[in-house]
């Protein structure tokens, strides 16, 4: 849906470090994209909830910066966007996003 409005998106994209989970570029700025799951109990408290986003979140981040994900952007003139997204199940989604620097 995002291609038909004219979106360029692009998964596991190739890169030194590894691999991009997805990137999402528009003409004046890039998102490198990454996505990771934690596996949730059905009960969860919101307290254990909030610890599963919070590393889940803090793993991703740490990953694109630690293989140097955004690098493949430098250079394009693009402001670019780190996103980490995590995922506790179906309906429990979470996002974080830092503007590379």
């Amino acid at each position: 849906m995002m291609t038909l409005l004219g979106f360029d998106i692009d998964a596991e994209v190739s890169v030194a470090g590894g691999r991009i989970d997805a990137t999402f570029e528009m003409a004046d700025k890039v998102y490198v994209m990454e996505f990771k799951y934690e596996k949730c109990a059905p009960d969860a408290t919101d307290e254990e909830k909030r610890a599963l986003y919070d590393s889940a979140l803090g793993n991703g981040m740490k990953q694109i910066k630690d293989k140097g994900y955004a690098k493949k952007y430098e250079g394009t003139g693009k402001q670019i966007h780190l996103a980490a997204f995590a995922f506790l199940g179906r309906d429990n989604i979470e996002m974080t996003t830092e503007l590379y620097s």
